[in-house]
């Protein structure tokens, strides 16, 4: 398997791949809001849950979940950690001293350094609305051809600079994974060394200059093509037929997603004393799951 078929997208068989592009940029922009809005632990890591059981149904393959879960645990970890470590806000209870404040030198500069159980859970939140877009979006970028995204953003009157751009940045990263496997290759043939962990950390310094030569050359087919080819300037045609189920689908998610939103804002201002009882159980439910 080449780095660029682990990371391209492209049209599968899967129920997930025969998504319409509308349907996939709508579901990852509302589960974005979804994302910002909700604050209660359980409920996020039922979302998350909800784009493994999407990674299942779009048939994702073993070395595609390797590369999954290294992003989801980084992401996690990294933002547990951060969080744990120099959680600013009160109140804070300090689970473990790590350095401690009569410690020369770091113990004036820190005036401690503890892991707090505040900071912990709200890493974890944060942790999770990151992991959650990571995975919905390689999602969408695996089991989705980046010729149907672009005709969705046109058939959404997006100007054709701005589709252009973001389709291309989604195929930039699997054209530079590809580019660096190269690279690297060629670098290990000249060095007449052999693989392994120790060789490749060796060789990275060197990657930097060739990687931008070929990234340079290729920006200038691809705006030689671009030019050639009058991409900016070609007529608006007809798009496909977006199909009413899917079309329901997303406006089933958006009339969720608005309920969310209006439930948080009414439990919001109930709590600055804008106070209705007839919104009483909106409150319950925002205080219980959002």
């Amino acid at each position: 398997m080449s780095f660029r078929q682990t990371w391209e997208g492209g049209n599968g068989n899967s129920f997930i791949s025969t998504l319409d592009g509308r349907t996939k940029l709508s579901i990852l922009f509302l589960y974005a809001i979804l994302m910002i809005v909700v604050d209660n632990a359980r409920t996020l890591f039922v979302l998350f849950t909800l784009t493994l059981i999407f990674h299942f149904l779009g048939k994702t393959p073993l070395h595609r979940w390797k590369i999954l879960s290294v992003f989801l645990l980084m992401g996690l970890w990294g933002s547990i950690s951060s969080q744990a470590l120099f959680f600013a806000q009160n109140p804070r209870t300090p689970l473990l001293m790590l350095i401690s404040p009569d410690f020369p030198v770091l113990g004036t500069l820190t005036k401690g350094l503890y892991i707090y159980k505040e900071g912990i859970i709200y890493g974890a939140i944060q942790g999770m609305r990151t992991v959650s877009m990571i995975s919905l979006g390689l999602l969408v970028c695996w089991t989705s051809d980046p010729r149907n995204l672009l005709k969705a953003l046109r058939e959404w009157h997006l100007s054709p600079q701005a589709s252009f751009m973001l389709v291309t940045a989604i195929r930039f990263f699997p054209i530079l994974a590809a580019e660096a496997g190269e690279v690297m290759t060629t670098l290990q043939l000249r060095s007449n060394s052999t693989g392994g962990r120790h060789q490749v950390i060796r060789h990275v310094p060197y990657m930097l200059k060739p990687l931008m030569a070929r990234c340079l050359r290729r920006s200038q087919t691809l705006s030689l093509s671009v030019t050639s080819r009058g991409l900016f300037l070609a007529k608006e045609q007809k798009g496909d037929l977006w199909q009413w189920k899917e079309k329901y689908a997303c406006l089933i998610l958006f009339l969720f997603t608005l309920s969310v939103g209006l439930g948080k804002l009414l439990y919001g201002l109930s709590l600055k004393g804008i106070y209705i009882g007839a919104f009483r159980f909106v409150y319950d439910w925002a205080k219980l799951y959002l």
